[in-house]
């Protein structure tokens, strides 16, 4: 194997780490955003059921 194979090689294990990485950071802001608009569902229909 030669060294272009080689670089080749770890210049697309570290292109496929950053985007797994990338991904998981999306995935976990969606959550993040989905937890959120949860809280305010909650608080607001609290609001609307026992607000005076």
């Amino acid at each position: 194997m030669d060294d272009e194979e080689q670089i080749a090689r770890g210049v697309a294990r570290g292109i496929a780490r950053h985007e797994a990485a990338r991904a998981d950071a999306q995935g976990r802001q969606l959550l993040g955003c989905l937890l959120l608009f949860a809280v305010f569902v909650g608080g607001f229909l609290l609001l609307v059921t026992y607000g005076s």
